[in-house]
Formats: structure tokens, sequence, C-alpha cells
């Protein structure tokens, strides 16, 4: 398929699931099951850049500072303005059009890790934006990421989230995704939600009842892959690598722990900061002292890519806090095949000798 379907991203932090929507995304080769989706050989060894899925975005948006400048630099950024989003619907701002908007809405006041307040937290309305901006594109379909805690709060957010979707004349689902279960190397566990515009659904053919659920690359891959390539800190030329927080071990808390090679990693927090989890020295046969993961170790954990750049004028300002707030790349290409799929069948159907051929930058 050569068509470019128009996305537009809210929340893009450092444009991790915008990867996966068209973007370059480069993973190793055991987080791959099917060599029908590699493009070719990396230059790290064992790494292996993914065929790109036929996605164009066309705006992005977040408030964080210093991810716009992240994405400039990994070339990456589209449209990108750094703006409340809140301030872009009071002022009428007038979104592009758009067959796909995705985003992961702030995820804190639903977290087991966060303050767990829901609605009562300015952060935890955000979702209003996404529905807002739904509302005024209408796009054919959408994705919305967030953590499996929101299905467990009390006043049933969910279910508000998917009622307030629906009302706009989407079919809405959501799926619980284990990350490690779809070849990201962390126990990342996560909300899936996706609707489709009943309009569009309805020139489909029949779609199941699992037309949302992501099936596609069950495959587990272990951090050890990802880390072979590396050389420790001191003997290490990529400021990503040589970058790590020093904070010393406390006697509880998370990221106490040292990560096991043979084993997917710890969940990557955005409020990790210095307390990331610990690594061995693999050069000291003794297995001691520890130091904690270097930038470079985190973002290969969610998948980005062994060359992406995150540190800004050399400092650890927000690297872990970057990393943390993404969408792992490998997750948003699995699930863009998903979308990519339902999408063609829109089309296919509207190019029928029946109807009329609607191109993929026009509106319903």
């Amino acid at each position: 398929m050569d068509s470019k379907f128009k996305v537009l991203s809210l929340f893009s932090g450092i444009g991790g699931l915008d990867l996966g929507f068209g973007g370059d995304v480069t993973v190793h080769k055991g987080s791959i099951a099917s060599m029908d989706w590699i493009e070719m050989e990396s230059s790290t060894k064992d790494f292996v850049n993914l065929k790109r899925t036929p996605f164009k975005t066309v705006f992005q948006n977040d408030i964080i500072d210093g991810a716009k400048q992240v994405c400039v630099m990994n070339g990456i950024a589209s449209n990108y303005h750094v703006r409340s989003i809140v301030d872009l619907i009071e002022e009428d701002f007038l979104f592009p059009y758009a067959d796909v908007v995705i985003g992961g809405f702030p995820c804190q006041p639903f977290s087991m890790c966060g303050n767990r307040k829901g609605f009562s937290d300015e952060r935890g309305t955000l979702y209003k934006s996404f529905v807002t901006v739904v509302q005024r594109t209408k796009p054919k379909v959408f994705v919305a990421e967030n953590v499996c805690g929101i299905l467990t709060m009390e006043g049933n957010p969910i279910q508000q989230i998917v009622d307030d979707f629906s009302d706009l004349g989407y079919n809405v689902k959501y799926q619980v995704v284990k990350s490690n279960e779809f070849g990201v190397p962390q126990t990342r566990k996560r909300v899936i939600i996706m609707g489709i515009l009943k309009s569009v659904e309805e020139q489909l053919p029949e779609l199941p009842d699992d037309w949302n659920v992501i099936s596609e690359n069950r495959i587990q891959c272990h951090i050890g892959k990802y880390f072979e390539h590396l050389a420790e800190p001191n003997a290490s030329s990529d400021v990503s690598q040589m970058l790590y927080s020093g904070t010393k071990k406390l006697l509880k808390g998370q990221g106490q722990t040292a990560v096991k090679m043979s084993s997917p990693a710890m969940t990557v927090r955005a409020e990790h900061h210095g307390q990331i989890e610990f690594r061995r020295h693999a050069n000291n046969p003794e297995q001691k002292p520890e130091r904690r993961l270097t930038v470079r170790e985190v973002g290969l954990i969610q998948t980005f890519s062994p060359d992406f750049q995150f540190v800004i004028n050399g400092t650890m300002a927000q690297p872990y806090r970057f990393i943390g707030n993404a969408v792992p790349p490998l997750l948003g290409y699995i699930i863009a095949r998903k979308v990519e799929r339902i999408i063609g069948k829109y089309f296919t159907a509207r190019s029928s000798p029946s109807s009329a051929v609607l191109p993929a930058s026009s509106s319903d």
C-alpha cells in the first residue's frame, strides 16, 4: 500500500508512538517473529530496520519542555506545537485533517505509581481534550494508550472514556497489552483504546468482534540481547551510554534492584528520575560494583533505536522522563499495522465499482 495516511499525534512526547506510525523502527532481530517485517540489517550488530507503515504524521503536540527538541534532533518532528492542548482548543485552533488520531494521554492520575486521583487530578481530565480533537477532526480511527490502573480506579473511568468517544459516533473497544509478549524486552502492561468511526465501519466487510485486538508478533526477547553490543560508559563514545544516574542505592523503594540479562526488564516509568534500576558491571567477574542503567540502556529497553539521540546539551535533566513517558516504538509499530489493515479495507471498499475512490487525505 503506497498511500500515506495522515496521522495527528497528541501528547506526542519524543515520538515513540509516532515512530511506529510511519517512522524508522530499529529493533533487535530477537524481537521479531516474522522475517517479512524486516526491511534490512541495521548498522548495529543483530539489529534490523523494519518496513515502514504507510502513515505520515501531520501534527504533533506536547507541553513537555525539550520533547520537541529531541524529535527535531532525530528528524521526526512534524508540525510540532509546544502548547497546552487545552489552550489550542480554547483558541479554536484549526487542527489538520487526519485519517488517524493517536496519543497517550497523561497516565499519572491512573497509575499505581501515581497519585490515583483519576478525574479529580487536572491531568486526569486531559483525555477530554483528546475527545474534543477527535470530535473536531472526525478521523476514521483513533488510538489512545494508558496504564492498566485506569481499569481498577474507583468510579470506573474507563467506561466514562469509552462512553465519551462512543457519543461521537465511534465503535470503541479496548485491550490490555503486555508488551513483553510482543517482542518488547520489558514488562510493560498497557491499555490500548481504539475506535472506528461507525460511518466508516458500515462501508467495510463485516468486522469480527475482536477487530481491535493486537495479536501479531507473539514473541519474547530479553534485555541481554539489546545490551550485547554496548561498551561500558567509561569506554563508550556514545553520549547516551556515557550518562547514568549517580543516585545511591536506598534501603527500600522502586529502582533498588539489578536487572537480569536473561529476562525482560522492569517497566520504565516516567517518574523514575534518578531511581532507575541497577546493572552490574559487565567487565567485573564478581559482578560488583553496580551502577544505574544508562540513558542508552533505558532507551533500548523501550525499543528506541541504538542511535536515537536523547541528550540535550550533554545533560541528564530529562532523558529518563522522556523515555519513560513514551510508548515503545515497536509496540507503536504493531498497533500501526493493525490500523493499516482496517484503513486498507475501507479504501478497498470505497474503490469498488459501485463506489467512488476517496483519496487518503480527504475527509468523510
